[in-house]
Protein backbone atom coordinates (compact mmCIF):
# COMPACT_ATOMS: atom_id res chain seq x y z
CA UNK A 1 0.00 0.00 0.00
CA UNK A 2 1.51 3.32 -0.99
CA UNK A 3 1.97 6.24 1.39
CA UNK A 4 -0.77 8.37 -0.24
CA UNK A 5 -3.36 5.64 0.33
CA UNK A 6 -2.23 5.20 3.96
CA UNK A 7 -2.49 8.96 4.55
CA UNK A 8 -5.99 9.02 3.04
CA UNK A 9 -7.15 6.15 5.28
CA UNK A 10 -5.63 7.90 8.31
CA UNK A 11 -7.50 11.14 7.45
CA UNK A 12 -10.77 9.21 7.08
CA UNK A 13 -10.23 7.75 10.56
CA UNK A 14 -9.49 11.23 11.88
CA UNK A 15 -12.85 12.41 10.45
CA UNK A 16 -14.59 9.65 12.41
CA UNK A 17 -12.81 10.68 15.62
CA UNK A 18 -13.66 14.36 15.00
CA UNK A 19 -17.33 13.49 14.50
CA UNK A 20 -17.49 11.32 17.63
CA UNK A 21 -15.95 14.13 19.71
CA UNK A 22 -18.46 16.57 18.20
CA UNK A 23 -21.53 14.46 18.97
CA UNK A 24 -20.30 13.68 22.49
CA UNK A 25 -19.74 17.37 23.28
CA UNK A 26 -23.10 18.30 21.74
CA UNK A 27 -24.86 15.61 23.77
CA UNK A 28 -23.31 16.90 26.99
CA UNK A 29 -24.28 20.47 26.11
CA UNK A 30 -27.86 19.52 25.17
CA UNK A 31 -28.33 17.48 28.35
CA UNK A 32 -27.07 20.32 30.55
CA UNK A 33 -28.70 23.32 28.86
CA UNK A 34 -31.13 22.09 26.17
CA UNK A 35 -28.89 24.01 23.76
CA UNK A 36 -26.10 23.14 21.39
CA UNK A 37 -23.74 26.08 21.41
CA UNK A 38 -22.97 27.96 18.19
CA UNK A 39 -19.29 28.10 19.12
CA UNK A 40 -19.11 24.30 19.31
CA UNK A 41 -20.81 23.86 15.96
CA UNK A 42 -18.76 26.63 14.33
CA UNK A 43 -15.45 25.18 15.47
CA UNK A 44 -16.34 21.76 14.09
CA UNK A 45 -17.58 23.19 10.80
CA UNK A 46 -14.18 24.87 10.38
CA UNK A 47 -12.40 21.65 11.37
CA UNK A 48 -14.55 19.70 8.90
CA UNK A 49 -13.78 22.08 6.04
CA UNK A 50 -10.05 22.06 6.86
CA UNK A 51 -9.97 18.27 7.07
CA UNK A 52 -11.74 17.85 3.75
CA UNK A 53 -9.53 20.42 2.06
CA UNK A 54 -6.56 18.43 3.38
CA UNK A 55 -8.06 15.26 1.89
CA UNK A 56 -9.46 16.57 -1.40
CA UNK A 57 -7.92 19.97 -2.03
CA UNK A 58 -10.30 22.63 -3.35
CA UNK A 59 -12.99 19.99 -3.91
CA UNK A 60 -13.08 19.49 -0.14
CA UNK A 61 -14.69 22.92 0.23
CA UNK A 62 -17.61 21.87 -1.96
CA UNK A 63 -17.84 18.50 -0.20
CA UNK A 64 -18.15 20.24 3.19
CA UNK A 65 -20.41 23.03 1.92
CA UNK A 66 -22.99 20.60 0.55
CA UNK A 67 -22.80 18.68 3.83
CA UNK A 68 -23.45 21.92 5.74
CA UNK A 69 -26.35 23.19 3.62
CA UNK A 70 -28.24 19.92 3.12
CA UNK A 71 -29.53 19.56 6.71
CA UNK A 72 -30.71 23.19 6.68
CA UNK A 73 -32.69 22.64 3.48
CA UNK A 74 -34.03 19.21 4.44
CA UNK A 75 -34.98 20.08 8.03
CA UNK A 76 -36.17 23.69 7.72
CA UNK A 77 -39.85 22.73 7.77
CA UNK A 78 -39.42 20.84 11.05
CA UNK A 79 -37.73 23.90 12.54
CA UNK A 80 -40.48 26.17 11.23
CA UNK A 81 -43.11 23.93 12.84
CA UNK A 82 -41.14 23.97 16.12
CA UNK A 83 -40.64 20.22 15.96
CA UNK A 84 -36.85 20.53 15.89
CA UNK A 85 -34.48 23.09 17.37
CA UNK A 86 -32.02 25.19 15.42
CA UNK A 87 -29.14 23.70 17.42
CA UNK A 88 -30.06 20.22 16.22
CA UNK A 89 -29.99 21.36 12.60
CA UNK A 90 -26.67 23.14 13.15
CA UNK A 91 -25.28 19.96 14.71
CA UNK A 92 -26.31 18.00 11.61
CA UNK A 93 -24.61 20.70 9.51
CA UNK A 94 -21.38 20.29 11.47
CA UNK A 95 -21.58 16.51 11.00
CA UNK A 96 -22.13 17.16 7.28
CA UNK A 97 -19.13 19.51 7.16
CA UNK A 98 -16.91 16.69 8.38
CA UNK A 99 -18.51 13.58 6.86
CA UNK A 100 -20.35 14.92 3.79
CA UNK A 101 -23.92 14.95 2.53
CA UNK A 102 -24.40 11.23 1.97
CA UNK A 103 -23.33 10.37 5.51
CA UNK A 104 -25.35 13.17 7.15
CA UNK A 105 -28.55 12.20 5.32
CA UNK A 106 -28.25 8.67 6.67
CA UNK A 107 -27.35 10.03 10.11
CA UNK A 108 -30.47 12.23 10.07
CA UNK A 109 -32.71 9.29 9.13
CA UNK A 110 -31.26 7.04 11.83
CA UNK A 111 -31.35 9.91 14.35
CA UNK A 112 -35.06 10.44 13.80
CA UNK A 113 -35.64 6.71 14.15
CA UNK A 114 -33.65 6.67 17.41
CA UNK A 115 -35.45 9.82 18.60
CA UNK A 116 -38.81 8.23 17.87
CA UNK A 117 -37.89 5.15 19.86
CA UNK A 118 -36.69 7.31 22.75
CA UNK A 119 -39.90 9.38 22.63
CA UNK A 120 -42.04 6.24 22.62
CA UNK A 121 -40.10 4.85 25.58
CA UNK A 122 -40.58 8.14 27.49
CA UNK A 123 -44.31 8.16 26.73
CA UNK A 124 -44.63 4.56 27.88
CA UNK A 125 -42.77 5.37 31.10
CA UNK A 126 -44.97 8.44 31.72
CA UNK A 127 -48.06 6.50 30.64
CA UNK A 128 -49.17 9.33 28.35
CA UNK A 129 -49.09 7.67 24.92
CA UNK A 130 -52.80 8.24 24.35
CA UNK A 131 -52.65 11.86 25.51
CA UNK A 132 -49.77 12.60 23.09
CA UNK A 133 -51.54 10.71 20.28
CA UNK A 134 -54.75 12.71 20.85
CA UNK A 135 -52.76 15.94 20.82
CA UNK A 136 -51.15 14.92 17.52
CA UNK A 137 -54.57 14.14 16.00
CA UNK A 138 -55.88 17.54 17.20
CA UNK A 139 -52.84 19.21 15.64
CA UNK A 140 -53.46 17.52 12.27
CA UNK A 141 -57.14 18.52 12.40
CA UNK A 142 -56.24 22.13 13.22
CA UNK A 143 -53.83 22.25 10.27
CA UNK A 144 -56.43 20.80 7.90
CA UNK A 145 -59.25 23.05 9.09
CA UNK A 146 -57.14 26.20 9.03
CA UNK A 147 -55.35 25.31 5.80
CA UNK A 148 -52.10 26.34 7.50
CA UNK A 149 -48.99 24.60 8.76
CA UNK A 150 -49.21 25.52 12.44
CA UNK A 151 -46.35 25.25 14.93
CA UNK A 152 -46.46 21.94 16.75
CA UNK A 153 -46.37 22.79 20.44
CA UNK A 154 -48.56 21.93 23.36
CA UNK A 155 -49.72 25.38 24.43
CA UNK A 156 -51.29 24.09 27.64
CA UNK A 157 -48.02 22.51 28.77
CA UNK A 158 -45.59 25.41 29.19
CA UNK A 159 -43.18 23.34 31.30
CA UNK A 160 -41.68 21.59 28.28
CA UNK A 161 -42.14 18.23 29.98
CA UNK A 162 -42.97 16.65 26.62
CA UNK A 163 -39.46 17.35 25.28
CA UNK A 164 -36.15 15.57 25.60
CA UNK A 165 -32.68 16.55 24.34
CA UNK A 166 -32.71 15.36 20.73
CA UNK A 167 -28.92 15.11 20.84
CA UNK A 168 -29.54 11.65 22.33
CA UNK A 169 -31.16 10.63 19.05
CA UNK A 170 -28.47 12.37 17.00
CA UNK A 171 -25.73 10.64 18.98
CA UNK A 172 -27.30 7.19 18.57
CA UNK A 173 -28.22 7.77 14.92
CA UNK A 174 -24.73 8.97 14.01
CA UNK A 175 -23.03 6.08 15.80
CA UNK A 176 -25.37 3.65 14.03
CA UNK A 177 -24.55 5.33 10.72
CA UNK A 178 -20.85 4.74 11.39
CA UNK A 179 -21.57 1.08 12.07
CA UNK A 180 -23.56 0.61 8.86
CA UNK A 181 -22.06 3.20 6.52
CA UNK A 182 -18.34 2.67 6.86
Amino acid sequence: MNSIKIAYIAMEHIKIIITIILIMLALISDIRTYKIKNRLVGIFIIIGIATNVGLQGKQGIGFSFIGIISPVVILFLLYYLKMLGAGDIKLFSAIGAVMGVRFVVYAMAYSFLAGGIIALFIMLMRKNVMIRFKYFVQYIKACILSGLLLPYSDLKNKGGNEKFPFAYGIFLGTVYTFLTFL
